[in-house]
């Protein structure tokens, strides 16, 4: 069995790439990575955008839906008449954030709002 060190998880010899975050897998397990929650987009079509742009960088990314009835799969049913938190949030290893929060303000300026900590 290989490792994935990000999603920890293990899988068949014959995979290379660990078919969650892209990483390339390890023989043994390794030390463990911190993720951090890097920002949050208002729709799905520029969260999943964003995390297809981290993946073909080279930098594992991981979203999360904020809103629903099951969990981080939910249906967006977020009410029309009041204001709310934006439903989708992109979370990376934090030996990462840095060169991620870069590569989404360069492809995406203004469509997402990273959060505070990790500028």
């Amino acid at each position: 069995m290989v490792y994935c060190p990000v999603c920890k998880v293990n899988w068949d010899d014959e995979t290379t790439e660990c078919p969650v975050c892209g990483r390339e897998l390890a023989e043994t397990e390794e030390e463990e990575v911190e993720w951090i929650i890097l920002g949050s987009f208002e729709d799905k079509l520029t969260a999943d955008f964003a995390a297809e742009t981290l993946k073909s960088a080279k930098i594992p990314a991981a979203l999360f839906s904020k809103s629903g009835f099951f969990g981080n799969v939910g249906l967006p049913l977020n009410p029309f008449y009041s204001s709310y938190a934006p439903p989708y949030e992109i979370a990376v290893p934090k030996d990462f954030a840095e060169e991620a929060t870069e590569t989404l303000n360069m492809v995406l300026g203004d469509k997402w709002s990273p959060k505070e900590n990790t500028r």
